[in-house]
Formats: structure tokens, C-alpha cells, sequence
């Protein structure tokens, strides 16, 4: 922990990143969504899909943001941080909305994102996300799968040490 910082310092400061999350999303603003997250993050859709990399995020966020939807609306609630020094896990449960730009429908998530962070020279950043959801309406389902997310583990507790993965 850095001179004089807190661990409520590090709490409130992990809780702006994920309410930025969703502001920025929400608003479309790429690049300083990119920087919410380290060089090297792993984002963790489920059943094996694994997004590495901040150009590789940059990519799939541009698709979905710019092209697939018109509109968004991300809700994060009950905010759970566990900090460890330079690192922390956080969960937070989610609602959000979006209209689709091909045929207006409005897909739904509910659901949660359990989040891995490290301390950076610029503040934390998101290392993993993992998203999972309790339900959804109105999303495409991938090839194969059962649904387009992976349903939350509702035993588990990843802000307590305990993890999906």
C-alpha cells in the first residue's frame, strides 16, 4: 500500500473503476475504457471464451459498441472488494440493457462480474474479468453453447477468496 493510502482509499478507488465501467461503456469512449484496464487483462465471457489483451478488448468493445448496439445502460450494484496489498478481487452485480442496431430488440443480463486488480503507477486497473449471469433475454446464443452467458456458481464468493474458475 502506498504511503498514507488507506485501505477505504483503495476500496473507494477500486469502486470508481467499475462505476467507470459502466459510464464509459455506456457513453461508447473507448479509449479511456481501455485504460480501466491493465496491458495484458483477461476478459472471461464463459464456457471458454477468453478475450486477452487490451487491443484484443478494444476490438471486441468497438464491434459491440460502435456497430452492434445504438444504446446501452450498465447498473452495478452490492460491491464486494477484498484489497491484498497491490492486489484486490471484486464482485458487483449487474444489470444491463442494450438496443440492438439490426432490429431494435433489447437484450437483458443480470448477472455479476467478479474482477481481479492490480495497482498500477496510475491507480488499479482490471487484470480479469469474469462475467456470469443469473439470467438474460435476447441475446444471440454462440454456436454450441446453451446460452450466450455462463450462469453464476450462486455458492461461490470470488471477493472472498472463493472463485469460479
Amino acid at each position: 500500500m502506498p504511503d498514507g493510502t488507506t485501505a477505504h482509499d483503495d476500496r473507494v478507488a477500486i469502486e470508481d473503476v467499475l462505476y467507470a465501467y459502466a459510464d464509459l461503456v455506456d457513453r461508447a469512449c473507448l479509449d479511456e475504457l481501455m485504460d480501466l484496464f491493465t496491458e495484458h487483462v483477461v476478459l472471461d465471457y464463459g464456457y471458454g471464451r477468453l478475450f486477452t489483451g487490451r487491443d484484443v478488448l478494444r476490438t471486441l468493445f468497438a464491434d459491440r459498441l460502435l456497430a452492434t448496439y445504438t444504446a446501452t445502460s450498465h447498473h452495478i450494484s452490492n460491491v464486494r472488494i477484498a484489497v491484498d496489498g497491490d492486489h484486490a478481487t471484486s464482485t458487483c452485480h449487474i444489470h444491463a440493457w442494450h438496443r440492438r442496431a439490426d432490429d431494435g430488440s433489447q437484450p437483458e443480463v443480470w448477472g455479476r462480474y467478479d474482477d481481479e486488480l492490480v495497482r498500477t503507477v496510475t491507480g488499479w486497473r482490471i487484470a480479469r474479468r469474469t462475467i456470469r449471469a443469473a439470467g438474460e433475454r435476447g441475446f444471440p446464443i454462440p454456436d454450441g453453447q446453451p446460452s450466450a452467458f455462463e450462469p453464476i456458481d450462486r455458492h461461490t464468493n470470488p471477493a472472498d477468496g472463493d472463485t469460479d474458475a
